[in-house]
């Protein structure tokens, strides 16, 4: 019992630092060995990903203490209702709330409450209601065009769907295998032309230039459909109504060939089916992944979409706001993610990363602050004093 009581210590630690996963899976492991462990079960309550899975933890308190208040309460918060317990007698006084509870789990069960990691300590364009640049968080106005600060477009067209679809992967995918094929059939043919009779006029090095040429060409239109610009989908798309046109016209204008011993009547109608076939699975991949590639008008203000909820999609959502230099944007994002996971440092230290690059130099160092005390690992303090001592040299000046 000695290893289960270390083992549940450490594990309300992580929890208390927000190492949610790290939590979990030590809890998983004491409710494994010990199932009637009430605490365990509660704080395991906290960890889980959804609401079936923290009903589960819930009621396996109250199967081994139906008295367990915290429990009740959070069964109700679900809208599950309580079973109906045999009249016990009153309960003693309530008594003063000890600094540390090992009985009650570190996460609220409602996740809407969002608190601000720096607790009104700061009064700058955060603190304000006023609208910012997505990208450099300057104060613009509806009027303003392009940002004073640093001149980006404030009015764009912005993809609807952030992420890429299975079928627009599938069709790069496609294309690359269809580029490697390419390649592979320009290097034997031009070794081929090495075997020809020196008499045959053969222009080596253009049918090379040439070759490479159509080929990069082809690998840099692949590209630009995988970064989702329009014109590469429309060319596409043109393309393939050429090639079902001129494959229509050929099959309707073509003068029919008898069979012979290279192609029997057999094979005929297999080989036409299989390129039917593929031209049918091209089209339908173009027409599935125009999505991809559909925009629509914004203006560039920074914004966090108020619906989302989990601190690991926000998280994941300021970093794709960075990757497109929307630092603002993803500023705002790791703010909430930040007011849902307090302890989680790599969000934190993410979020300092923001602050510095937008040049909130003190708003950073609170951050790097607040990321020191909260985590457990010595090498990763030892990193963000390092990080503390350097931004307040170059303060210094």
């Amino acid at each position: 019992m000695t290893d289960i009581s270390q083992l549940l210590k450490t594990a309300v630690q992580a929890a208390k630092a927000g190492e949610r996963e790290k939590a979990h899976q030590l809890l998983l492991q004491i409710v494994e060995q010990d199932e009637s462990n009430e605490t365990a079960w509660l704080w395991l309550s906290g960890t889980v990903q959804t609401r079936e899975d923290r009903q589960i933890c819930l009621e396996n308190v109250l199967a081994i203490n139906p008295n367990n208040e915290i429990a009740k309460k959070g069964l109700q918060k679900l809208g599950v209702p309580l079973p109906q317990p045999a009249p016990t007698p009153a309960p003693p006084p309530a008594v003063e709330k000890e600094p540390e509870r090992w009985d009650q789990p570190a996460f609220e069960m409602d996740l809407a409450i969002v608190s601000e990691p720096h607790q009104g300590k700061f009064n700058d364009v955060w603190s304000s209601s006023a609208d910012l640049c997505a990208y450099c968080a300057q104060p613009i106005t509806r009027n303003d065009k392009r940002c004073p600060k640093c001149g980006r477009s404030m009015i764009g067209k912005e993809l609807i769907y952030p992420q890429r679809s299975l079928y627009l992967v599938i069709w790069v995918i496609l294309r690359s295998l269809n580029h490697a094929l390419a390649l592979l059939f320009v290097f034997l043919v031009g070794a081929s032309l090495s075997e020809l009779p020196p008499e045959i006029p053969m222009y080596v090095p253009a049918y090379w230039l040439t070759a490479i040429f159509v080929l990069l060409l082809q690998v840099g239109f692949t590209v630009a459909l995988f970064f989702r610009q329009a014109w590469a989908y429309w060319l596409a798309a043109l393309g393939v109504l050429l090639m079902v046109l001129s494959t229509v016209a050929l099959a309707i204008l073509s003068v029919p060939v008898e069979p012979t011993a290279v192609l029997p009547a057999w094979l005929v109608l297999p080989c036409a089916s299989g390129f039917i076939l593929v031209q049918v699975l091209y089209v339908f991949m173009i027409f599935m992944a125009g999505g991809d590639f559909k925009r629509e008008k914004q203006w560039r203000v920074a914004s966090a979409d108020q619906r989302v909820k989990d601190p690991l999609v926000l998280d994941k959502a300021g970093k794709l706001f960075a990757q497109r230099g929307m630092w603002a944007t993803a500023v705002l994002y790791w703010q909430r993610a930040v007011g849902r996971s307090p302890g989680n440092v790599a969000i934190l230290r993410r979020l300092a990363d923001g602050y510095a690059r937008l040049g909130f130099a003190e708003r950073s160092l609170d951050t790097l602050r607040q990321a020191r005390d909260k985590t457990l690992d010595p090498d990763t303090k030892a990193v963000l004093t390092r990080q503390i001592e350097l931004m307040n040299e170059k303060r210094a000046p």
